[in-house]
């Protein structure tokens, strides 16, 4: 059986649609998820999801809501717009996350939770596994990034810790093709690249060498 390759993921880090949309034209065919970033869907709304999607009709879209609250009414309003998956942030009341995946489920769709800031992950994970959740964001958040923290052996520990207890992750967080190769060994499902994509001068090549490196690092 071959294996399964970890897929990926675009993040849109625009405040600009139209900026977004010709990024996610050009890159389209050499990815396989693309992202409504956080900051665009505050910026121009779900009026982003849907013109994402309709350049895009052959990637699944992701809206990075990072729903807090009112999961169902989100969530639906999400998939509504054309998304394939959202997600909830980690700080979200447990009936949020459950709202959120039903109305998932009901659609068609998938429910992420996005680990940004979680400081009480041995807390929480047993219970979103109880409610159903399957796929997690691991984040090394942007901020954190910029304050030079760097990826580390508490990260791959507690990745391995989520994995072993049957989440599938994707793994965000400042990824280029040379520190793709720290997590062999670890069953990603999914990697995020986004201005290592879309700041690049050649963005077609960079997403070419990320796809390289992830086939390097799990094949």
């Amino acid at each position: 059986m071959e294996k399964k390759l970890p897929e990926l993921q675009l993040a849109l880090d625009y405040v600009s649609l139209p900026s977004a949309i010709a990024m996610a034209a050009l890159v389209k065919d050499y990815v396989d998820i693309i992202e409504v970033g956080t900051p665009l869907v505050k910026a121009a709304g779900m009026a982003a999801v849907s013109a994402i999607k309709e350049v895009c009709p052959n990637n699944r879209v992701l809206a990075d809501v990072k729903t807090p609250d009112v999961g169902a009414l989100e969530a639906q309003m999400s998939f509504d717009a054309g998304a394939d998956i959202m997600t909830v942030i980690q700080g979200a009341p447990l009936e949020t996350v459950k709202d959120a995946l039903e109305t998932a489920k009901k659609n068609n769709k998938e429910m992420l939770i996005e680990l940004t800031g979680v400081r009480d992950l041995s807390v929480m994970a047993p219970k979103w596994r109880e409610l159903g959740v399957e796929w997690l964001v691991y984040h090394r958040e942007w901020d954190a990034q910029a304050h030079g923290l760097d990826w580390g052996e508490e990260h791959f520990k507690e990745i391995r810790e989520l994995i072993d207890m049957g989440f599938k992750l994707t793994i965000t967080g400042g990824l280029t093709p040379e520190l793709i190769p720290l997590f062999k060994g670890i069953s990603a499902g999914r990697v995020i690249a986004g201005r290592a994509i879309h700041a690049s001068e050649d963005p077609i090549a960079a997403a070419k060498a990320i796809r390289k490196a992830i086939e390097e690092t799990w094949s």
